[in-house]
């Protein structure tokens, strides 16, 4: 079974590629990662995709990140692979390199395991006005602990298999750039977290895969430029490129660009772009691109996710009891176009292009 990368051998591979740049991708008719997977209209999601990948392709992104859904495959595996291969295909179309993040603790279940239920194939209901149409949480709900799929006694094999099937598949696919094991390991579950992480990483390199490996840090780095989790020590001791997310100021993405230069791995911002906190594209793109950092912005067309919105926390913390905070919430806070594909701002979308032309010239490495 394959191990970390050494050092020498991830920055060779990542030598020969251009300036990675680009969106973490979903359809904006899409009311959630679960209705980009189902077989429930999925023509109609397909087409959107392919408009707004076609989008992507022009404005000079070459990336992409898809994030995997275990209820959708566990609903309709066959389908979800097909959809996947759908996906796959149509990005390498249009020159995007995907980025697969194999899974989340974003939206896991909650209560015990005899009681979860799959979400139903069907008409995805979305809020209006919230982040990701994510409905408020009562506080009953708010409660009850929430439980990984790896977890559970009735679907942790599923979920075993799941991964082992789709890295099994694409190992050795050139369209694939990366596997992203684990976005934002203890985000929910703390250091329960950390039997999972490390079993994603001992599965994924058993099935030998061409490509490098990483899991995310997503909390920044401390004074000794070392994450202060347990499980993100875990992601940075192993991954092969080290990816990040940061949606913090241009001054404090400085920083964390700096510190984690030192560990002499690629690096990969898998999400970044939150212009109420200024973490903007004036000030952060060209960062990327004078330091050659991989970056993958939040969102792309806004749509029924409304990332344009803010986190419900950022109300709920920092407007409603504090209006003296220093954030704008007269800006969108993610995503790149309006629903009729035109630019939110097109001095950003200008900017954009202007970097990534100066990037295809200065490095001339391979293209999809």
């Amino acid at each position: 079974m394959k191990t970390q990368w050494p050092v020498e051998q991830v920055n060779e591979w990542y030598a020969k590629l251009p300036w990675l740049r680009g969106c973490n991708f979903i359809g904006s008719d899409c009311a959630n990662r679960f209705d980009m997977w189902q077989s429930y209209r999925a023509e109609e999601k397909l087409a959107t995709a392919r408009r707004e990948l076609a989008l992507c392709e022009e404005l000079g992104f070459n990336t992409v990140r898809l994030w995997i859904i275990f209820e959708a495959w566990l609903n309709e595996p066959e389908f979800f692979m097909n959809m996947l291969e759908e996906y796959i295909t149509t990005c390498a179309e249009h020159h995007l390199y995907v980025m697969i993040c194999l899974t989340h603790e974003e939206d896991l279940p909650r209560g015990s395991f005899q009681d979860f239920k799959p979400i139903s194939i069907g008409e995805q209901k979305y809020a209006l006005g919230y982040h990701q149409g994510r409905f408020p949480v009562e506080p009953e709900e708010e409660a009850l602990p929430r439980w990984h799929y790896a977890q559970s006694p009735f679907l942790a094999s599923k979920f075993w298999q799941m991964i082992e099937d789709i890295v099994t598949k694409y190992a050795n696919d050139s369209r694939v750039l990366c596997w992203n094991i684990y976005n934002e390991p203890g985000a929910a579950l703390g250091e329960a977290c950390v039997p999972i992480l490390e079993k994603l990483f001992d599965v994924v390199r058993s099935c030998d895969p061409s490509q490098p490996v990483t899991a995310d840090i997503w909390r920044g780095v401390g004074e000794d430029d070392a994450p202060g989790t347990k499980e993100e020590r875990i992601a940075l001791d192993h991954s092969d490129v080290i990816s990040f997310h940061c949606y913090s100021s241009f001054g404090k993405l400085c920083q964390e660009v700096d510190q984690l230069r030192v560990h002499h791995r690629p690096l990969f911002c898998t999400e970044w772009l939150h212009r109420i906190n200024h973490n903007e594209i004036h000030n952060v793109y060209p960062l990327f691109y004078m330091t050659k950092v991989a970056n993958y912005c939040w969102g792309f067309v806004v749509g029924k996710t409304q990332t344009n919105e803010p986190w419900e926390d950022f109300w709920k913390q920092y407007y409603d009891p504090n209006l003296h905070v220093d954030y704008d919430f007269t800006k969108w806070q993610h995503d790149l176009y309006r629903p009729n594909l035109r630019p939110y701002d097109p001095k950003e979308t200008e900017l954009i292009r202007k970097y990534n032309d100066i990037a295809d010239k200065r490095f001339a490495q391979r293209q999809l």
